[in-house]
């Protein structure tokens, strides 16, 4: 979907997709938001396009 919409390849890689309903708590969002920071982190070091990222910065 993302690289039908022009996204290039290096970023539709990286990216996440979240999907929301009704059943969805401010609890669950909180814990995304506390959680996924990290996780992020290690992935952008797992991949040769966060490396780059990471250089970048």
């Amino acid at each position: 979907m993302l690289r039908a919409m022009g996204v290039p390849f290096t970023c539709a890689h990286g990216s996440i997709r979240f999907s929301l309903s009704r059943f969805t708590t401010d609890g669950d969002i909180d814990a995304v938001i506390r959680e996924l920071p990290p996780v992020v982190n290690r992935l952008r070091e797992m991949s040769p396009f966060g490396r780059e990222f990471l250089q970048s910065k």
